[in-house]
């Protein structure tokens, strides 16, 4: 009998209602195929999406730099707080289904950490989740799933799965 890896990466900046249940599904699914399970559970803290309203904001915002700089920090703290209840759910799901749960947590770009997880965990199935964002715009300015989900399959890194928001 094997052990079979999923690596979910929850980021800060994204959500799916059905991210839990996906990866549950997914772990029964490789047990009724008579291996064993592990989730990997990779927290990306994404430094990029701060940046971007860092820079939105410019350097002298209209708050001043010091009630500035105390808004971003606490729109960090308040990604992590959420990227870290996701992370619970998960656990206590897999615990109820008895798969077990590493956890790895990283800070950095959300394409990068999921494909260096994904070669070096040698993950079976990467499941990942879209940012809110309409169709037509991830058809015009890409997806960053997308990216991973295209760069993994080039790359032989396992089987990609984004689920519906």
């Amino acid at each position: 009998m094997t052990t079979r890896r999923i690596l979910l990466a929850v980021s800060t900046s994204r959500y799916s209602q059905h991210l839990v249940q996906q990866a549950i599904s997914e772990a029964d699914r490789i047990r009724r195929e008579g291996d064993e399970v592990l989730i990997d559970v990779l927290t990306i803290m994404e430094t990029q999406e701060l940046e971007r309203i860092s820079a939105k904001v410019g350097d002298s915002g209209f708050l001043g730099l010091d009630p500035q700089a105390e808004v971003l920090r606490t729109l960090g703290e308040e990604h992590n707080r959420m990227a870290l209840r996701r992370v619970e759910e998960i656990k206590q799901a897999a615990a109820a289904a008895k798969f077990p749960v590493e956890e790895h947590k990283v800070t950095g770009k959300f394409v990068d950490h999921v494909l260096t997880f994904a070669e070096n965990l040698k993950s079976d199935v990467i499941l990942i989740t879209r940012a809110e964002r309409p169709f037509i715009s991830r058809i015009l300015f890409g997806s960053e799933a997308d990216k991973v989900a295209r760069l993994a399959l080039r790359d032989g890194l396992g089987r990609v799965i984004i689920p519906d928001e």
